[in-house]
């Protein structure tokens, strides 16, 4: 048989595979995720390993797109903050990527999350733990806590909504990285508080002008919390940075006419300095 014969057998084994387990993920696992979201805290403080395991099989699949990007960016060795850490998925994940040589430094505002952040990185020695949020400027703040989702924590409060109130330290990059120090990849998943928490690393930015963002672009939580999704964008076209928005079919240029300020409308967008990556 030709090498070309067992290349193609296998890309159609390898697409029956990929056929099999999106139909899996797709009638069994996503349903599941959507009951245990609905139920969503009280399975996490009740029954946390389901919660974990459901929320990690749903982030593998929900993220594949991002996870690829990610793997294709980074290499060991590489420097990478996990801003708004939650429980740890990602940031495990990240250390898997930038290996032993690579650092990870993680930053979570809640206490609670943090105790379950702290378990899931317990192996990863390469892996740096903050209890703190990331914001413009470093200082003593207030984190609001959504008694439905663990993962909806914000540093501001939301519209028409009562929330419990913790006190927390927020620190400004510029302020946690020295003068110089290397960073590749600053990852942001913190509510829409990304502009401020932008805007509080202009420095390290500057220092490290290869660095690549990935963002949650929530333009209804931008706004909440006091911004402007335009300002974000102009922010980051005034660094000459190319924005993409990370979809199924891999990097596309960011179209602001698409952009909702709806509610439930969310991008993640992959930031990095022109020229444009490829695909965007």
């Amino acid at each position: 048989m030709s090498c070309v014969s067992l290349r193609w057998g296998s890309a159609f084994k390898q697409s029956r595979f990929d056929t099999i387990v999106t139909a899996f993920l797709n009638s069994v696992v996503t349903p599941l995720i959507s009951r245990v979201r609905k139920v969503g805290n009280k399975i996490y403080e009740h029954a946390f390993p389901i919660y974990r395991l459901c929320y990690r099989t749903f982030k593998a699949y929900a993220d594949r797109a991002e996870r690829q990007v990610l793997k294709s960016v980074l290499s060991p060795g590489a420097v990478v903050v996990d801003a708004g850490a939650n429980i740890g998925i990602y940031s495990q994940f990240l250390s898997h990527c930038v290996g032993s040589a690579g650092v990870v430094h993680s930053f979570e505002p809640s206490p609670e999350n943090f105790k379950h952040l702290q378990s899931a990185t317990r192996n990863c020695a390469n892996v740096r733990l903050s209890l703190v949020g990331v914001g413009e400027r470093s200082e003593r703040s207030k984190l609001y806590i959504s008694d439905q989702l663990n993962v909806d924590h914000r540093a501001y409060l939301p519209e028409g909504n009562s929330r419990r109130i913790i006190d927390i330290d927020i620190v400004a990059l510029d302020d946690y990285f020295k003068p110089g120090q290397r960073v590749d990849l600053i990852k942001m998943d913190i509510q829409g508080y990304e502009l401020h928490a932008l805007r509080g690393a202009t420095r390290v930015l500057t220092d490290n002008p290869a660095a690549k963002l990935l963002l949650e672009f929530w333009p209804y939580g931008l706004k909440q919390a006091g911004a402007n999704w335009l300002e974000l964008i102009d922010a980051l076209e005034g660094k000459n940075m190319a924005i993409c928005e990370v979809t199924n079919r891999g990097l596309v240029p960011f179209r602001s006419e698409s952009v909702s300020e709806g509610p439930k409308w969310y991008v993640n967008l992959f930031v990095s300095r022109r020229p444009v990556p490829a695909g965007c």
